[in-house]
């Protein structure tokens, strides 16, 4: 049985629609209801905020369309454009069926209604074989994408493999014989939380800190040298003018030549070293934002569910560099 799980989309806010290669991908079929006959089950994880296009492609995807809540959306709104996506949904499909009953057509149009007027809930779950699966927006769980809380949530809602969202990055890890899922942004939406950083990239810049750090030292001791040595120079020089005050007018005016040469020298390397200074400036100025942009940006992606019997096969769907990667997980109930 295959699941798509997908969610924080974020249309039209932060985000125009969901990428056309990952349209291919999800609706090879975009004419036909549904559109994409492998897939059996779709959730939406929430955060869709206020496209009706972007809810009637999802609900045409399969017979069963999940929609749950997001920490940005308006349940009252995205209800009421479910039922305008249904209502439309079931003219097409009388249109096709005019030679069914009628009594067929009232008990559709009632089902139909039914499932508009349903509550968009905050958590969602179903048992297929020897898998029990929950999915959540997961704005309720506090600290948000905390392993430990999502664990507790996972036993009260009593699931082999939770589905979670809200973060807008991709996470697969299995934590006390549970399996637990985000599948990220499906658009690539920015995200306002504080970006966490891993430990071995806050080593890493540790390590890159204490060498500059010994660098800069380095670079004044040797500044400091040169500097008493410049000093001593001048000493000699004007030890070496006042013991040859005798010497003809000639020595006198080579020398005042050799002195401004060398003051020249020292400006121009004064002026050098103030050059490199702010380079090196607007070097850690571009690292700095280059650095910001990343950690606010995610990478479009969303995940497929392939379960059957005790086991589960995760595909991750990532878009990077106008270019679909997919990575594959097995977890295995024990």
């Amino acid at each position: 049985m295959l699941t798509l799980a997908i969610g924080d989309l974020f249309i039209p806010e932060r985000s125009i629609d969901i990428p056309q290669k990952f349209k291919k991908l999800i609706s090879p079929n975009p004419q036909n209801t549904p559109s994409n006959s492998k897939i059996s089950k779709v959730v939406c994880l929430g955060n869709v905020i206020n496209s009706l296009q972007t809810l009637e492609f999802l609900q045409k995807i399969s017979p069963d369309f999940q929609l749950l809540k997001g920490e940005f959306d308006d349940a009252a709104l995205l209800s009421q454009q479910l039922k305008l996506v249904i209502d439309r949904q079931q003219q097409q499909q009388q249109q096709q069926q005019q030679q069914q009953q009628k009594q067929e057509k009232e008990q559709g149009s009632k089902r139909y209604s039914e499932k508009a007027k349903a509550k968009i809930p905050m958590y969602y779950k179903f048992t297929h074989d020897n898998l029990k699966i929950g999915f959540t927006n997961g704005y309720q769980i506090m600290p948000r994408g905390d392993p430990l809380a999502l664990s507790v949530f996972a036993r009260e809602l009593d699931v082999d493999i939770l589905v979670w969202g809200g973060t807008h990055r991709v996470e697969v890890y299995t934590l006390d014989g549970k399996f637990f899922v985000n599948p990220g942004s499906a658009t690539g939406a920015f995200s306002f939380d504080w970006p966490e950083f891993d430990e071995e990239e806050a080593e890493e810049e540790a390590e890159e800190a204490k060498k500059e750090s010994k660098d800069e030292k380095l670079n004044e001791a040797t500044k400091t040298t040169d500097r008493e040595e410049k000093e001593e120079l001048k000493r000699n020089e004007l030890s070496k003018e006042e013991s040859t005050k005798e010497e003809s007018t000639k020595e006198e005016s080579t020398k005042e030549e050799s002195n401004k040469e060398e003051s020249t020298k020292e400006e121009s390397n004064k002026e050098e070293s103030t050059k490199e200074e702010s380079t090196k400036e607007e070097e850690t100025l571009r690292q700095i934002l280059y650095e910001v942009n990343e950690l606010n940006t995610s990478i479009p992606s969303f995940c497929l569910l392939d379960t059957q019997d005790s086991t589960c096969i995760l595909y991750i769907y990532t878009l990077f560099s106008n270019k679909v990667k997919v990575d594959k997980v097995t977890y295995i109930k024990e």
